[in-house]
């Protein structure tokens, strides 16, 4: 998505964290088997505008098929976004 909008980016990280029973999994209860609860913060290292910034987010929510999936199966789903500081070797030199 980013390649599609010409979001320039030099780094992105993702970082996930989820909630589950496994109590479900191990057959001793019976509640849902797959997570209940899902965190991912998406940090990327980039000099675009907040605006786009938020574009990409946006875009990513509404076509990416793995972050659809997932919203749908987990009742309570949150994707963070946040900007990384740009690296002064990595900026554009005259």
């Amino acid at each position: 998505m980013a390649a599609k909008i010409r979001f320039r980016y030099d780094d992105l990280e993702v970082e996930a964290e989820g909630e589950l029973d496994t109590a479900g999994r191990l057959g001793l209860a019976d509640v849902p088997v797959h997570y209940r609860r899902v965190r991912l913060l998406v940090r990327v290292r980039t000099e675009e505008s907040d605006e786009r910034l938020a574009r990409l987010a946006d875009l990513m929510a509404r076509y990416c098929p793995v972050d659809s999936l997932v919203r749908a199966a987990v009742p309570d789903y949150e994707v963070c976004w946040e900007r990384l500081e740009v690296r002064p070797e990595t900026r554009a030199r005259d």
